[in-house]
């Protein structure tokens, strides 16, 4: 099976491509990656296809004629590109990852990375418009209505996608694994400017948890994603306590479920200590998973 995959949102579609690949798959991820601020396209560059900003959609287009699934990850104004290029010759899938279904709401722009807020604004567009928030609605209900099927990377995107199926978000075990470094004393957060910081301290703190914690910002000092297992495993304790918007998230980050890979524990939002990366987050599972929905719309 050709897949392609058009976008990347942290790493996910590069990840998948490379476990696709290495099922029998001939499965590549384009990008934009003069932007890549945490060299995640530079890891995975052998299944990247690389584009400019500029060439991005035209790119897409020429890229999707020799593929049969086309696997749009948050860019939702690309389906109807497609549908009105390939009409329904092309099998589409539309994966949602956080903030490009959410919102962004109140928060401050970057809140990962250039590229990432590309992929938000592309769904708001930021023209001159009255109500933001009907209009990126009305993409969305689009590209679902057009989209073969529609899946989310966490659990709780299914209260905004009700007809979406969960597909957890794979962690690269090939990458991420235990052993390393000595761990110091201390646990260990990531602060971005999508994060309330200060919710996530006064949580703990309300909860007894008085840990000498690293507030780490991601943001103004990049960990490289080559280097990310060996900073992580500096640590023996992650806090994925993450208020967006002033909502707790009831889901496990991405960063912490690859904590859980190096052999961190993890304080989630249940404030339950965990360890140990869940099976349904291994690779090969979520390959198989997607094999099936792929399976079903092709017929």
């Amino acid at each position: 099976m050709r897949i392609l995959h058009l976008w990347d949102q942290a790493g996910v579609a590069f990840v998948l491509a490379k476990y696709q690949t290495m099922q029998g798959h001939k499965s590549n991820a384009i990008m934009v990656t003069e932007y890549d601020k945490f060299g995640i396209g530079k890891f995975y560059r052998e299944y990247i296809i690389s584009t400019t900003l500029q060439e991005f959609v035209q790119k897409s287009i020429d890229e999707a004629r020799f593929s049969d699934i086309l696997h749009v990850h948050s860019r939702s104004d690309l389906v109807h590109e497609f549908r009105k290029v390939f009409g329904n010759s092309k099998k589409i899938i539309v994966h949602y990852h956080g903030t490009d279904i959410r919102g962004i709401k109140n928060q401050k722009l970057p809140h990962r990375s250039r590229l990432s807020d590309m992929a938000v604004r592309s769904i708001f567009t930021y023209r001159r418009i009255r109500d933001a928030a009907l209009f990126k609605k009305r993409i969305h209900s689009k590209a679902q209505g057009l989209a073969d099927a529609v899946v989310v990377s966490t659990p709780d995107l299914m209260s905004i996608v009700p007809k979406a199926v969960h597909i957890p978000n794979p962690i690269d075990v090939g990458h991420f694994s235990p052993n390393g470094p000595a761990k110091i004393n201390k646990a260990l957060t990531i602060d971005t400017e999508a994060i309330d910081i200060k919710l996530t301290l006064d949580r703990c703190k309300k909860n007894g948890m008085n840990f000498d914690i690293d507030i780490y910002n991601r943001i103004r000092n990049p960990v490289m994603y080559s280097d990310m297992p060996s900073f992580l495993k500096r640590y023996g304790l992650y806090i994925d306590i993450r208020y967006v918007d002033g909502i707790l998230l009831e889901n496990l980050s991405k960063t912490a479920l690859e904590a859980l890979a190096c052999g961190l524990d993890v304080i989630d939002y249940r404030m339950k200590r965990i360890h140990g990366l869940p099976s349904e987050n291994a690779p090969v599972n979520v390959i198989d998973q997607l094999d099936s929905i792929y399976s079903n719309v092709m017929g």
